[in-house]
């Protein structure tokens, strides 16, 4: 497939953002970069590189990903985040799609990498994401965080290669995105009704780290693999304490 686009959605990512755009420009010569109010070197950085950038504000993931594909010059779009870049094997995969079937949206795997190890047991471990779709036959929907591609009578397929994935580069960071995707989470969940139980507030976290480190083998990534059962678990106990706080305000 020749025309394509590509949709990263960014906000202060200077640290991210060229490794990001720098493994798509043997891809696409219509890369955006949807910016939030980034405050750092993100803008220049992507506009150096070759990248065209909108700025907008912020509505959640869903809706960046929507308003991002209205500005793209193809209907096939590859959904990326800054933190990622795009594997040659997965590019070479995605050139030989049937770029006729409108109705098939694309996913693949995703390496996570932390504390510059990649990361191969747990949910990360088994990563996989759907990123490339047509967009005059799906989008994404209009949630905060944890968006899907929805559309009419869509299927999925997925492709040899992968994306590599480098969301925290300390624990400060890792803190921080901790409690805002709680946050998200949380306002997600209310918007839809759903409750939060006693089950869900304070055995929901324990069953999380259990899973994750001993049935997920989250183990085996030593020091790296307890860190993240441990921020999972974290979130998960945040992300029932605000609706928990929602529903009593």
């Amino acid at each position: 497939m020749k025309n394509f686009s590509v949709v990263i959605i960014a906000k202060n990512e200077e640290e991210n953002i060229v490794n990001c755009i720098s493994s798509l420009l043997k891809f696409s010569n219509d890369i955006l970069v949807i910016d939030s109010g980034s405050t750092d070197k993100t803008i220049a950085l992507a506009k150096n590189i070759g990248a065209k950038v909108i700025s907008v504000t912020w509505q959640g993931f869903g809706a960046t990903r929507n308003m991002g594909a209205t500005y793209t010059q193809f209907d096939w779009i590859l959904a990326i985040d800054a933190d990622e870049t795009v594997s040659d094997k997965l590019i070479a995969a995605i050139k030989n799609i049937d770029e006729l079937n409108e109705q098939i949206v694309y996913g693949f795997k995703r390496q996570n990498y932390l504390n510059g190890k990649r990361i191969l047991f747990g949910e990360w471990g088994k990563d996989k994401v759907i990123r490339l779709y047509n967009k005059k036959n799906a989008h994404w929907d209009e949630a905060l965080v944890h968006e899907v591609i929805i559309g009419n009578n869509i299927s999925i397929e997925y492709l040899n290669g992968y994306i590599s994935h480098y969301p925290v580069k300390d624990d400060k960071e890792n803190r921080i995105k901790t409690l805002k995707y709680a946050k998200l989470s949380a306002v997600k969940f209310y918007k839809i009704g759903k409750k939060a139980t006693i089950i869900k507030r304070f055995f929901s976290p324990l069953f999380n780290f259990f899973k994750m480190y001993i049935l997920l083998l989250g183990f085996l990534d030593g020091r790296e693999g307890y860190i993240i059962a441990k921020q999972s678990t974290t979130y998960t106990w945040l992300k029932y304490k605000f609706l928990y706080n929602l529903y009593k305000k």
